[in-house]
Order: C-alpha cells, then structure tokens, then sequence
C-alpha cells in the first residue's frame, strides 16, 4: 500500500520527471523487497547516491566542453538549481508531514536529481 501511494505521490508531483531515464534497477528491486518505511527509505538513500553521481560526472564532462563564459553561466544556473531542488523537496518534506515525509523528500530529492541528470546529458549528447 505504501509503496503504491509512493509511485502515486512521484507521479503527480512530478509529471516531467516521467520522461527522465527510470531510476536504476537496483532501486526497483530494492523497494520491491522493502518491508518497512525503514527500508524504502534505505533504497532511496542508496540511488539517491547513484543519481547523484551521475549528475557530478555529466556536469564536470559538460563543463569540460563549454567555453569560460558558458562554464560560468552553467555554475551559476547549476547553484540556483539545486538550491530550488532543496527547497522544493523542503517543502514536500514538510507539506506531508507524518511517517511519509522522510520518503516523500527522499523521493523528490532522487527524482529531481535524475532528470537535471538526464538533462544535462542531453545538452551534452543531443542525440541521445
């Protein structure tokens, strides 16, 4: 049940967040074998990580290929986006309240951070 409400929650705070790559399959095997609140929020942890890495690696290739002057504006469009990320998933945290917050910010957080990363790939690889 939780994890329905779970995929539910994701699907409607996050409709363009759809188009993002899937998260990892290790997650979803993870939070297909979490028991607990505990666990799922274990799983969230653990790709929160994995999507987290992915975005240094494709933001440090990106800033390699830019110009100073797109590097510059990049580390700037980069520090504003992940202060509204922390305060977005802030507020969902807060807004929910109860057992869930916990899991809802973790899912905002992986998820926000999944499609930055997806979309920096694509500024990146325009043809993928």
């Amino acid at each position: 049940m939780i994890k329905h409400y779970l995929a539910g929650l994701a699907l409607a705070c996050c409709t363009p967040l759809a188009m993002a790559d899937d998260p990892s399959p290790a997650y979803a095997r993870c939070m297909d074998n979490a028991s607990s609140t505990l666990a799922m929020g274990e799983c969230l942890k653990a790709e929160m990580q994995v999507q987290d890495q992915r975005l240094n690696g494709v933001y440090k290739q990106l800033l390699g290929k830019l110009p100073a002057d797109q590097q510059k504006s990049l580390r700037d469009v980069q520090r504003k986006w992940l202060a509204y990320r922390d305060a977005n998933c802030q507020f969902h945290r807060t807004a929910s309240g109860g057992t869930m917050a916990q899991l809802e910010g973790g899912t905002c957080l992986m998820d926000m951070t999944r499609e930055r990363a997806a979309e920096l790939e694509r500024v990146l690889d325009p043809q993928r």
